[in-house]
C-alpha cells in the first residue's frame, strides 16, 4: 500500500476496514434521525420535492434493499425521489447503491453532489474522504474532512477513517486528536489501538508500551494487541519483551503473517539469524506476495553469508514490486562488496529514482564511486546523502526504510 504506513501501522487501516456499507447503513437507520440529516420546511416538505413520508418510505425500502443485495433497486428507489436535498441520509444511501454494484465513479459523484448540499455533515464527509483515499488521492480527502468537525457523539467508524486520512497527509497532531477522541468516547481495543498506532508514527514509542501495558491484562489474548505492543517494545528497544508478545499472538493465533514477519526482525536483533530465517519463510508461506518479507529474508541470509540466497530474495522483492527501493539498494550494497561497481551504481541509481529520499541509497552511491575513483561524483553523492538525511522526520521512519 504505498504511501501509507508500515506493515504494522496497518492495523489502522484494518480498523477503518469495518465496512462503509455497515456505518452507512448505521447512520441511515430510519426513526434513528441524526439532527445534521434533515432539512425540511415547516410544512414537512421540501417545495417541489417529495413528502416527509415519502423520503421515510424510500429510506426504509433503499435499506432493506441494499441489506439484502439488491443494489441496482435501490438506486432507482432513491434516484426517483430526485431530491439530495431532502435529506442527507438519501446522498449515502445512493452512494452506497452504486458501490454495491460496481460504479464506484458514480458513488463518488453523487457523493461530491451530496456534499455540496450538506458540508458540515460527517457522514457524507467521511464518505467522501474514503472514496478519495480509494483512489489515492489523500489531499483530496483531507481537504472533503475540512468542512466538517468530529466530536464525542461521532461514530467510531468516522473517527477512525479519518485518522487514516490525516496519517496519509502526514497530519499526525490532527490524528492524535480524533484517536483521543474515539478512545475516550468509544473505548474499546479497536480505538486503543487506534490511538496506540498514532503515537507509533510520532515514534513515541515508550509512550506507546506504557499505555498499552495498563491495557495489557484486558486484551492478553488479543493477537493484535500483542503485534502492536512488541512494536513498540522492539522501539524501545527491548527485544526480549517483544520476542515474548509475538510468541504469544503467534500461539493465539498462528496464521498471522505480521507476527511472524516481526519476530523475523526480532530475532535478528537477537542474533538469532537462523530462527529469523525460519519465520520469515513461515511469513512468506502464509502471504507470498509481500516484497518487504522477501526483503528481510534477504538481510538476514546475508548475515548467515549466503549471498546467493540473498540475492535471489532481493530478486523475488522486486518482482513483487519492482519500484521497491530497499531492495535496490541491498542490492547496490552486495554488488559493491562483491566487486562488481557498474552493477552496484546502477541498482543504487534505481533505488533513488523510486525513491529520491532514499538518504541510504546516496551513501552508498558515494561510497561505490569513491572506489571507482569518480571523485567528483562521490562527492557529489555524499552532498546529497546528507541534504536529504537533514530534511527527515526526527521520529522512527517506516521499518522498510530501515537498514538492520
Amino acid at each position: 500500500m504505498a504511501g501509507l504506513p508500515n506493515a504494522t501501522k496497518l492495523t489502522v487501516i484494518g480498523m477503518c476496514a469495518a465496512t462503509w456499507f455497515t456505518s452507512s447503513l448505521a447512520a441511515t437507520q430510519v426513526g434513528k434521525e441524526d439532527p445534521q440529516a434533515r432539512r425540511e420546511v415547516s410544512s414537512g416538505t421540501v417545495r417541489n420535492g417529495p413528502s416527509a413520508e415519502e423520503v421515510r418510505s424510500a429510506l426504509s425500502r433503499a435499506t432493506n434493499l441494499i441489506e439484502s443485495g439488491r443494489y441496482n433497486d435501490a438506486a432507482q428507489t432513491l434516484e426517483s425521489l430526485s431530491c439530495l436535498g431532502c435529506d442527507a441520509r438519501i446522498g449515502l444511501l445512493l452512494a452506497a447503491a452504486f458501490e454495491g454494484s460496481g460504479d464506484s465513479s458514480r458513488a463518488r459523484q453523487t457523493l461530491e453532489e451530496a456534499h455540496s448540499v450538506w458540508p458540515s455533515n460527517n457522514s457524507i464527509t467521511t464518505a467522501l474522504a474514503r472514496q478519495y483515499l480509494l483512489i489515492g488521492r489523500a489531499d483530496q480527502a483531507a481537504e472533503a474532512l475540512g468542512s466538517s468537525d468530529v466530536n464525542a457523539t461521532t461514530p467510531p467508524q468516522e473517527l477512525a477513517l479519518r485518522v487514516q486520512v490525516y496519517l496519509a497527509v502526514n497530519r499526525l497532531v490532527d490524528a492524535e486528536r480524533v484517536a483521543k477522541i474515539a478512545f475516550e468516547a468509544h473505548p474499546s481495543e479497536e480505538s486503543t489501538l487506534l490511538l496506540a498506532n498514532v503515537l507509533q508514527m510520532q515514534g513515541r514509542a515508550a509512550e506507546v508500551v506504557s499505555f498499552l501495558q495498563g491495557k495489557q491484562s484486558r486484551y492478553q489474548n488479543s493477537p493484535k494487541f500483542l503485534i502492536t505492543l512488541a512494536e513498540s517494545e522492539y522501539d524501545t528497544p527491548n527485544y526480549e519483551a517483544a520476542r515474548a508478545d509475538l510468541t504469544r499472538a503467534i500461539s493465539l493465533y498462528p496464521a498471522s503473517e505480521l507476527a511472524h514477519y516481526l519476530l523475523g526482525n526480532t530475532l535478528v536483533k537477537l542474533k538469532e539469524v537462523d530462527r529469523a530465517v525460519g519465520e520469515y519463510y513461515i511469513a512468506i508461506r502464509l502471504s507470498p506476495r509481500k516484497p518487504r518479507t522477501h526483503y528481510f529474508l534477504a538481510i538476514a541470509l546475508l548475515l548467515r553469508a549466503d549471498d546467493a540466497g540473498a540475492e535471489r530474495s532481493l530478486r523475488e522483492s522486486l518482482a513483487l514490486d519492482s519500484q521497491y527501493a530497499p531492495a535496490y539498494c541491498e542490492l547496490g550494497k552486495l554488488y559493491q562488496k562483491q566487486g562488481r561497481l557498474p552493477e552496484a551504481v546502477e541498482e543504487l541509481k534505481n533505488a533513488i529514482r523510486y525513491n529520491p529520499k532514499y538518504a541510504a541509497a546516496y551513501y552508498h552511491l558515494g561510497e561505490v564511486f569513491r572506489q571507482m575513483g569518480k571523485q567528483s561524483d562521490s562527492e557529489e553523492a555524499y552532498k546529497m546523502f546528507r541534504s536529504v538525511k537533514d530534511k527527515q522526520p526526527k521520529h522512527r521512519p517506516p521499518i522498510d526504510d530501515q537498514l538492520p
